[in-house]
């Protein structure tokens, strides 16, 4: 540690130019030479793919860990990477945590030593690195939190002088000549309201707006708990700093994004779902509008990187309207280092690629001057600090660079639920423009499987960018049709495009042995309705399929759909289920599990729904709303759970314990014998 870096607050602030002194801005550089421009990523697919990676930090070695990964690059191309250098455990602050920065010129090949940019003594910590780079200036700032003696976020105080020793405080350093030296500056007193508690940056990399404006993203606490995102801005190169209007709560780490038409995206992390939160601003961060979920960026509650494509583009150009995005894309734990692709400034993502399958956790990106990109991140998750350096070629880029060219996918799914031999239905196809301009009119055609119509053909409308457009086919299965799954294709042409996918759906041959319409609500409390009369019928079945109609708006622990069980034995039941409002499917045995089946996403959304379970000699596989949502190669059902008495619609009964009373309507109840 170097103790002169330690100098006590008072006398850094009466340094005035000095290390927390508000720096003049440098004069402008002139404009930085271009990256080099990627008019359509489709030729690039003749080249050989770019990857390759390196260690910057290990943990254990000169410090317990390293974690928080920022990275950006300057005009002439030298890339600067930043992270915490925690010293004795891999705590966040309060704690002896530096922020430690290297510098590469050969596109992250090779690095320069770790510097220490913030290094104190005493107890007093500074982590959580974002930068920004003024494209104007060439200035780099390195935002951190500054943490006194034993403070941190959780228990920092309200407040915003400078000179306060129970808060965290809004820190960053500066370097006019490329991260080679450095000043460091605190602008608390500038962005903090003083009746937020605590305060930390955004850890990653901020952004410079079209308009020349800096804008870093701030996470801070209020009193009574909640957290919010917040955009610090500088409209004079980071010689003044405002702070802009929360959003939240329920966010936590955030980044920001210009798009294509000036607007300003804001894309968080969040504890209250396994999916990004998204917000827009159109006053350059100053303001943004409510959050929503980003159902197809699905999120473990980790830090996350947005980037434009080329930030360069003009707004005609296609590339204008893509963005990158990294992320562990999981839904449970932080694994599965994802870079994702979209076309139209983020409405969709239809391209994405695996960097590292195992445990990985924060990242960052940033475009390199040749227009390969660079990605940082904590890999292990936590026992590597690793620069990858990748191009759109390996990352599969393909949007369309014009209007003949669209780029289109369908997924089909049957609106009504499973098939029924013999019984007319239709299958939907739900056709998503994921490029930047509406595809022309072209036509749709299904293809059934054998034994079934020939195939049908219908028009296909233009589709708004981001928009889907759904095509119905009616169909009728033969009435020899068993119960189990079948492919269906549907194939699109517009323009010139021509693409096709093949999605399996379920088909239910075979009786009835149950088929009663409840048309009931029920209270989640005491209400039910008793089916045992029909158990003699159903009991005996290891194949067939169980079919539940309803709709709810409620999210308990477990609210029963249909079960069977033995009421005089722990836990000896066949269930389906809403978890948390999540499709769920169970057959056990004293607490012993033959089949356990989960959707991905909650149902309870006050909407119709039909969940089916089907059981055949493959397995057994979970369908909602005629999407399949779960499966297992071990078929279970009534016929392989011993000792059933009882069967309920709305509630779940055992030896003892909750019966897990369902909250809401159940229009009908089937189950279907093996065709």
């Amino acid at each position: 540690m170097k103790t002169a870096r330690s100098a006590p607050l008072a006398l850094l602030l009466a340094l005035g130019a000095g290390l927390l002194a508000a720096p003049s801005a440098p004069a402008a550089a002139g404009p930085p030479s271009s990256p080099a421009a990627v008019s359509s990523v489709g030729p690039a697919a003749a080249e050989a793919p770019l990857f390759e990676s390196t260690v910057l930090a290990t943990s254990g070695q000169g410090a317990h860990t390293y974690r928080i990964p920022a990275l950006d690059t300057l005009p002439d191309g030298t890339l600067l990477a930043a992270y915490d250098r925690r010293n004795d455990s891999a705590a966040d602050l309060p704690g002896n945590l530096d922020v430690m920065v290297r510098r590469s010129t050969d596109n992250g090949r090779t690095w320069t030593a770790p510097q220490a940019i913030a290094d104190y003594d005493g107890g007093v910590g500074a982590g959580d690195p974002s930068m920004i780079v003024d494209r104007d200036t060439g200035r780099v700032f390195v935002f951190y939190a500054y943490g006194p003696a034993g403070i941190g976020f959780f228990n920092s105080a309200t407040g915003d002088a400078d000179d306060a020793v129970d808060s965290l405080h809004a820190d960053y350093s500066y370097s006019d000549d490329g991260g080679v030296t450095w000043r460091t500056r605190r602008i608390t007193k500038d962005i903090k309201d003083p009746s937020w508690a605590g305060m930390f940056a955004s850890s990653g990399t901020g952004i410079q707006l079209s308009t020349g404006r800096l804008v870093q993203q701030y996470a801070f606490r209020k009193t009574d708990g909640s957290i919010w995102a917040v955009s610090a801005y500088s409209d004079d190169h980071g010689t003044t700093w405002k702070r802009g209007n929360p959003v939240g709560p329920l966010m936590d780490e955030n980044k920001t994004v210009e798009l294509s038409d000036g607007r300003v995206m804001l894309n968080s992390r969040t504890s209250s779902a396994r999916t990004r939160l998204v917000a827009y601003s159109n006053d350059g961060g100053i303001t943004y509008g409510a959050p929503v979920p980003d159902d197809e960026l699905i999120d473990p509650t980790n830090n996350a990187a947005i980037l434009r494509y080329d930030a360069s583009a003009t707004a005609a150009s296609p590339e204008s309207h893509w963005l990158l995005f990294s992320n562990t894309a999981s839904t449970t734990t932080r694994h599965n280092l994802t870079v994702r692709m979209s076309c139209n400034d983020g409405l969709s993502w239809p391209t994405s690629k695996v960097v590292e399958a195992g445990g990985t956790a924060y990242s960052t990106m940033t475009r390199l001057k040749d227009g390969t990109f660079g990605l940082l991140y904590e890999s292990g998750p936590y026992q590597r600090i690793t620069f990858a350096r990748f191009d759109p070629t390996w990352l599969g880029a393909d949007c369309p660079t014009d209007l003949s060219h669209p780029k289109l996918t369908a997924r089909t799914a049957a609106p009504d639920g499973p098939f029924a031999a013999g019984t007319p239905a239709s299958v939907e196809a739900r056709v998503t423009n994921h490029g930047h301009l509406a595809n022309p009119a072209g036509t749709a055609t299904l293809t059934l499987p054998a034994g079934w119509a020939a195939a049908a053909t219908a028009p296909l409308p233009a589709i708004a960018p981001g928009a889907t457009a759904t095509v119905r086919f009616p169909v009728t299965p033969p009435t020899s049709a068993t119960t189990g799954e079948h492919d269906f294709t549907v194939s699109l042409r517009s323009g010139e495009t021509t693409t096709s996918a093949t999605t399996r759906m379920l088909v239910l041959g075979g009786s009835k042995a149950l088929d009663t319409t409840l048309a009931k609500d029920f209270d989640g409390t005491a209400s039910y309705t008793d089916l045992t009369p029909s158990l003699p019928d159903v009991a005996p079945l290891t194949r067939g399929a169980l079919t539940v109609r309803f709709r709810t708006t409620k999210t308990p622990v477990a609210a029963t759909l249909l079960s069977a069980s033995d009421t005089t034995a722990p836990s000896t039941n066949v269930t389906l289920s809403l978890n948390g409002g999540v499709p769920h499917f169970e057959a056990r045995v004293a607490n012993a599990y033959s089949a356990r089946l989960d959707g991905a996403k909650s149902l309870a959304d006050g909407l119709d729904h039909t969940l089916t379970v089907a059981v055949t000699d493959t397995g057994t596989v979970m369908y909602a709303d005629g999407v399949r949502i779960a499966s297992t190669a071990t078929p279970t059902l009534f016929g392989q759970t011993t000792g059933l008495d009882g069967m309920w619609a709305g509630r779940n009964v055992d030896d003892g314990g909750p019966q897990w009373h369902f909250a809401g309507r159940i229009d009908r109840v089937t189950v279907h014998r093996a065709g």
